[in-house]
C-alpha cells in the first residue's frame, strides 16, 4: 500500500503539533513546585499508624519495584531527552518528531501504570480505614501549589 504524499505530510503535520504541545507541558521547571510523588506517598503512610507488620510488607513491596521504576523513569528521561534533541535540530524532521512523541507518551503511560500497580499492592496491605485516608492524603493538593496545578510528574 503506496501512502499519498498529501496524506504523508498531514501525519507529519500531526505529529509535530503532538510533540510540540507534548513538550510544552513536559517543561520542567527551574525549582520543582511539589515534592516528588514517592516523597509524598512516604508521607502520607507515616499519618497511617502502621503495624510492624504493614511496615514490613510495604518496604518489601516499594524495595521490589525499585529497579523497575528507576528504569521507566530513566526511559521517560531518555524520551523526553531525545525529543528535545530533535526538536533543536537545524532542519526538524516532523515524522521523527512524532515519533518521538509517542515514544515520551508510552514511556510515560508505563511509569505511571508502575506506579498504579505499586499503590494497588501498598493499598492491599492496609486496612479500609487506613485506605481511605491514604488516598485522601494522596489526592489532596499539594501544599503552596494552587488547585489547578500539573501534579502529574515526579
Amino acid at each position: 500500500m503506496r501512502l499519498n504524499p498529501r496524506r504523508a505530510a498531514a501525519l507529519c503535520a500531526f505529529g509535530l503539533a503532538f510533540a510540540v504541545s507534548g513538550l510544552a507541558q513536559d517543561a520542567a521547571p527551574s525549582a520543582p513546585a511539589h515534592p516528588s510523588l514517592r516523597h509524598r506517598l512516604h508521607d502520607c503512610l507515616a499519618i497511617l499508624d502502621l503495624t510492624n507488620d504493614q511496615k514490613s510488607g510495604i518496604e518489601n513491596a516499594l524495595a521490589a519495584a525499585k529497579p523497575t521504576v528507576q528504569a521507566d523513569v530513566a526511559a521517560v528521561k531518555t524520551a523526553r531527552q531525545t525529543l528535545k534533541t530533535d526538536l533543536e535540530a537545524a532542519s526538524p524532521n516532523a515524522c521523527t518528531i512524532g515519533t518521538d512523541a509517542l515514544a515520551l507518551k508510552s514511556a510515560r503511560e508505563t511509569l505511571q501504570a508502575e506506579r498504579q500497580t505499586i499503590l494497588n499492592q501498598i493499598l492491599a496491605i492496609l486496612t479500609p480505614d487506613q485506605q481511605s485516608r491514604l488516598q485522601g492524603c494522596l489526592d489532596a493538593p499539594f501544599p503552596d501549589v494552587p488547585t489547578g496545578a500539573d501534579e502529574s510528574s515526579d
